[in-house]
């Protein structure tokens, strides 16, 4: 009893000793199961080659991609108690249950069960809680058995109560219950390869090659074999501290780092080179002290705990100062001074005595800043100005609180005092404070250039001032707003490069001395939006307000990301601090403690961690997955791609598509959201936040055209067209046709019309002729019955003396015949007919009852003669045609108010 007490309180010691002395701690991130929305107990984990995590878990399959948790369930309600990843295919093994996972076309991660290969092999009670792989071959661990799988069978090695199995230089060692560890060869055969009365008496639980040294160990105990030597590993403490804790795993973290999983006290670090041995339990930041599985992850180890999922960045440029019981508070600045670490926080001066943090005598309160002037430790605090000795604060200047010192370039035994109500002078060497009476406003930073002074007020904007040629502060008057707008806002003021330069709302201005007047700072032109944390030469250091991630930049080709998220997240807002140590190393304080940066590691680091595409989903439906997939418009109209971050914990990511539609954003909870793009071909471009796509993932994909404008309706399309123009043409050309045809009638009608014209023309001119020869041959014959009646009438009145009266008679009837001359009215007959053709057929059909005689005077009245011309050509007396004239009247039944002449004329 006594022995073991005094054993656990050696462990106790060196385990008390270790704690004060090791200050930092690598980052570790904690996964709860709340997190990770599965069951707290977790038996396995495993890395594979793309980084992404695997993890047994009591309700299935962990997946983290870096980004986001997946469960994946077996098909029947069991334990998943291992895994291992051996190229694409991730091995688990349960109870009663062993086989693999795969990704199929769409991302999606499928189960295939290995237990239909065991034909002749009946499982008995048997849960798989080791996988391994050599040369191909799988093999699973039982409590009662070994199985080997080659790719197409499953052999079966019995009779092996086992405790542990793994590889060992291309071979598989098994270590039995309290026997000896034997060697399986390819052919089944079991043989002893290690055999000493320790491993009799003892059970290993776990075997881990590091180079060509096998680490074996059991629950109290640490050995090694190398070239055939098998010994008990000659670090006590070690020994002591896994005999205390349980050992529970090994693994091999780097060439030189071994981790210890342990049931009792989380893990334990041990540097091969340095000797040295290193703790990391509930108090250093672990979730449960009962590690059940690890994996080494180029300098990380996953632990799979009883409750939860940890991560430990061994190998992290970054490491944690943090004080968990919320003394010191939110550190604002960090000091090595004299061989001693001073931290000013909100709650007052600190520094380490006996690896100890302690506070400073009186130095209780807000502490603004530690400045270094002439080999003198100063503080800015709440309570005014003071001078560090030691352990003592020396006051100053206690009137008001202070924000900062500025040293007098004009006077190296003068600081300038920038405090809560005012400026302030110290001379050094008379120790005397004196007021600047012309500045009555509070100063929270202050810039030097030659003898101007300019001075940042917290709330209300900038000031300016001259020193006179006594040093006193003169001219002091507000400055207008640089960006324009507000005059009330606040600045910040840097002394970069000789240069007075401002950073006010987003945007950077330097003051010009020629102009006398603030203008752009071109050579901050790319950080707008990024405020400047402190300048160290020609290196600056940089607070994206967006990402709250620091990085480094020389202005030129140099940009580099301090890539923590938790040290991110713990930056003390409005008042972030990095404090150059040396080439080597910087500090960031948090709002509860600090970080130590290795600057040399960070680009290492930046080389691990690469996005990946998942998956591709549109709506509820997964997408085959593929580096130039073609996607269906109608079937991508709301694109979500699954991204996943393998390596990673803590790194933002952006994306941008370029294509037909440009986009840029920020990555939310591993998911991109693609809406409406129009079709063609995309490049979707992942890169870190802050990296400005300079060596971005690319993923490229084609959004084909809708069904209406795919490539088969566009030759529809051509054809309608074709068609649609062939119609058009066709359409044209009879147009055309149609409007020569046309044009034909047209030139026929018209030269028809002009025939016709012509030949009425003719015809008018021949009626014309007609009608003047009818009238000269009717007023001939007339002129000729009248003189041939004038002579009848003569003769007449002188028969009597004629003595031949038959002569007479005979001329009497000579000239009456010639005057009723019948072949005169045929010529006239025929000749009226052609120059009034159809008169005396339409007289006859309107009155059938006229006579010839009739008909003869119509034909007189038509040619408008008179009843004195009418008279000679039908042989009788005026009064006769007169008469006559009556009686036609009363055959056509005419009243006396009509013209029978006009009658005539207009109606025949």
């Amino acid at each position: 009893m006594i022995l073991r007490f005094l054993k656990y309180l050696a462990v106790t010691i060196i385990s008390v000793q270790y704690c004060f002395s090791q200050e930092f701690v690598p980052p570790i991130q904690n996964y709860s199961p709340n997190f990770y929305n599965a069951a707290s107990q977790n038996w396995d984990v495993a890395v594979a080659e793309n980084g992404f995590v695997y993890v047994a878990n009591n309700q299935g399959l962990l997946l983290f991609d870096g980004i986001n948790w997946e469960l994946h369930t077996l098909p029947g309600p069991s334990i998943i108690r291992s895994v291992y990843v051996a190229g694409e295919r991730i091995f688990t093994g349960s109870y009663q249950e062993f086989g693999y996972w795969e990704f199929d076309d769409t991302g999606n991660l499928t189960y295939t069960s290995l237990k239909n290969l065991m034909k002749d092999i009946k499982l008995e009670s048997e849960e798989f809680w080791d996988i391994t792989g050599i040369d191909g071959d799988i093999y699973f661990r039982s409590f009662g058995a070994v199985y080997k799988y080659d790719g197409k069978t499953i052999n079966r090695i019995s009779n092996l109560v086992t405790t542990a199995f793994n590889n060992f230089n291309g071979q598989l060692l098994i270590a039995q219950r309290r026997n000896d560890i034997s060697v399986l060869d390819k052919n089944g055969k079991v043989s002893e390869f290690i055999s000493d009365a320790d491993l009799k008496l003892n059970n290993v639980v776990d075997m881990i090659a590091a180079g060509d040294t096998l680490f074996i160990g059991t629950r109290d105990k640490l050995y090694t074999y190398s070239e055939g030597n098998f010994s008990a590993f000659p670090n006590i403490a070690l020994n002591n501290l896994l005999a205390s804790y349980e050992l529970n795993h090994l693994v091999s973290a780097t060439e030189k780092l071994l981790v210890f999983g342990t049931v009792k006290n989380g893990i334990v670090v041990y540097d091969r080179r340095a000797k040295s041995i290193v703790s990391f339990n509930r108090a250093s930041g672990l979730q449960n002290n009962t590690v059940l599985g690890m994996a080494a992850d180029n300098g990380k180890i996953w632990l799979a705990l009883d409750r939860g999922v940890d991560l430990i960045d061994l190998d992290s440029p970054v490491k944690f100062y943090t004080d968990n019981t919320g003394e010191l508070g939110a550190v604002y600045d960090l000091v090595n001074f004299a061989g001693n670490t001073y931290i000013a926080s909100n709650t007052g001066i600190y520094n380490f005595k006996n690896d100890k943090i302690q506070q400073l005598r009186d130095a209780e309160g807000h502490t603004w800043n530690l400045e270094v002037i002439n080999n003198r430790l100063f503080a800015n605090h709440n309570t005014g100005t003071f001078l560090i000795d030691g352990d003592q604060l020396i006051p100053i200047d206690t009137r008001t609180g202070s924000f900062q010192l500025v040293k007098n370039p004009l006077n190296q035994n003068e600081i300038f005092i920038c405090h809560y109500t005012g400026l302030s002078r110290y001379d050094l060497d008379q120790n005397k404070v004196t007021e600047v009476d012309s500045v009555k406003f509070p100063v929270k930073e202050m810039v030097i250039q030659q003898n101007e002074l300019w001075m940042a007020h917290p709330y209300e904007g900038l000031f300016h001032a001259i020193l006179g040629e006594d040093q006193s502060v003169l001219k002091v008057e507000k400055l207008p707003a640089l960006d324009g707008k507000n005059e009330n806002y606040k600045p910040r003021l840097y002394h970069i490069n000789n240069q007075v330069v401002a950073f006010v709302n987003g945007r950077w201005f330097k003051y010009n001395f020629f102009k006398n007047a603030f203008e752009d700072f071109t050579e901050f032109s790319k950080y707008q939006k990024e405020r400047l944390i402190k300048a160290e030469g020609n290196q600056y250091y940089f607070l994206d307000e967006n990402s709250d991630q620091i990085f480094l930049s020389n202005l030129e080709d140099e940009v580099i990301p301090l890539p923590n998220s938790e040290m991110n997240t713990r930056l003390v807002k409005a008042n972030e601090n990095v404090i150059k140590e040396n080439d080597s190393v910087l500090y960031v304080t948090l709002n509860d403690g600090y970080a130590k940066v290795e600057i040399s590691q960070l680009n290492k680091k930046r080389d691990e961690a690469f996005p990946v595409i998942r998956q591709v989903r549109n709506n509820d439906s997964l997408l085959h997955l593929g580096d130039g997939m073609e996607l269906d418009f109608q079937n991508s109209r709301n694109l979500v791609f699954k991204v996943g971050m393998p390596n990673s914990s803590d790194e933002l990511l952006e994306y941008r598509v370029m294509g037909s539609d440009s986009i840029r954003g920020k990555v939310e909870n591993g998911m991109i959201n693609l809406r409406n793009l129009n079709e063609g071909p995309y490049t979707l471009l992942l890169d870190k936040a802050g990296a400005n796509f300079q060596d971005p993932v690319g993923f490229d994909f084609v959004i084909l055209p809708p069904w209406y404008l795919s490539n088969s309706m566009k030759l529809i399309y051509l054809l309608i067209f074709l068609f649609g123009l062939g119609l058009i043409v066709w359409f044209n050309k009879q147009k055309l046709r149609k409007h020569q045809l046309r044009l034909e009638e047209k030139f026929e009608a018209e030269h028809k019309e002009r025939l016709e014209k012509l030949e009425k023309q003719q015809l008018m001119k021949e009626i014309d002729v007609k009608r003047k020869e009818l009238a000269n041959t009717t007023m001939m014959a007339a002129k000729k019955n009248e003189v041939l009646m004038e002579i009848q009438s003569e003769l007449n009145k002188d028969k009597v003396k004629f003595s031949n009266e038959y002569r007479l008679k005979h001329i009497m009837t000579k000239i009456n015949r010639a005057v009723k001359n019948k072949d005169e009215w045929k010529v006239f007959e025929t000749n009226f007919n052609e120059v009034h053709e159809d008169f005396f057929k339409e007289v006859l059909e309107r009155f059938p009852n006229l006579t010839n005689k009739d008909l003869k005077l119509c034909s007189y009245l038509k040619m408008n003669l008179s009843s004195k011309e009418i008279a000679p050509l039908m042989g009788i007396s005026v009064r006769g045609v007169e008469v006559h004239r009556y009686r036609l009247r009363k055959k056509m039944d005419l009243d006396s108010k009509t013209n029978l002449t006009k009658f005539l004329i207009k109606n025949f």
